[in-house]
């Protein structure tokens, strides 16, 4: 004979069922907002792989819908016409919900990790990963101009300048990697916002030298492991291509070859 703990135990079960197949059911149906508090974003940003791939990535990672809009397109006019109508005059921007701006990629960078899962939980763990991503940032110059908009002797000298100092930095991140973490990322089996970044970063550097990470097997592999991941392969095998790096920027967006740039 079931007793009334039984019966008790089993409903408690089923409703646990049940509602896990409701959450299942409202995340396949991409309706976040019901969780997140969003029900829409938009990245403002140019034609460059630069400061809106770490964002990018994150959200497709998460399996947040978003869209993308060239500055020129969302604004109706020439960037140079439109910044003067922005916050600090300056990109990427990120839109929620039609009305709420966020500007500063790093501070979109943080927001994006808040609903994304990229956000460690422990304060202390929170710090370092921060620390990694201040870190990863200052590649940002001379990196990503050289690699999206620097052409000619211009391009030559800073990618000399910065090939010739980038092993170090290399070091100090496998360094990190080492002593925060047992792997593949900078704090164990889970990416955090700063792995995104770091991947970003690092991937722009191959793109200047396609063996600058050969003598770095810790970097190398955080590499593979983070192309692994929900939905990075796909992103990455699907974004526009960057051709004529030094020469002639362009970006190939919907078979049509668009210089870098707004």
């Amino acid at each position: 004979m079931v007793n009334l703990f039984t019966l008790l135990l089993i409903n408690f079960h089923f409703i646990q069922d049940v509602i896990g197949e409701m959450l299942v059911e409202i995340l396949h149906e991409g309706e976040v907002k019901s969780i997140m508090g969003y029900s829409k974003l938009e990245l403002i940003y140019f034609r460059l792989r630069a400061l809106a791939e770490a964002p990018q990535m994150m959200l497709k990672f998460a399996d947040i819908d978003y869209s993308y809009t060239m500055a020129s397109e969302y604004f109706n006019k020439p960037w140079k016409e439109a910044k003067s109508d922005v916050a600090f005059n300056q990109l990427p921007l990120l839109i929620v919900d039609e009305k709420i701006e966020i500007w500063q990629s790093n501070s979109i960078v943080r927001f994006l990790a808040t609903i994304t899962g990229t956000m460690p939980e422990d304060k202390m763990v929170a710090a370092q990963a921060d620390s990694i991503f201040e870190s990863t940032h200052e590649l940002f110059f001379p990196l990503n101009p050289t690699v999206n908009v620097f052409i000619g002797e211009h391009h030559n000298n800073f990618k000399k300048q910065f090939l010739e100092t980038f092993p170090t930095k290399l070091k100090n991140f496998t360094r990190q990697l080492e002593k925060l973490s047992n792997g593949p990322f900078f704090f164990g089996k889970k990416p955090y916002y700063c792995d995104f970044s770091a991947y970003h970063h690092f991937s722009l550097a191959k793109l200047l030298d396609n063996e600058i990470l050969k003598d770095f097997p810790k970097i190398t592999n955080f590499m593979g492991e983070f192309e692994k991941l929900n939905n990075i392969a796909e992103y990455l095998k699907n974004r526009p291509e960057l051709i004529e790096i030094g020469q002639s920027p362009k970006m190939i967006i919907n078979g049509e070859k668009l210089k870098t740039g707004g």
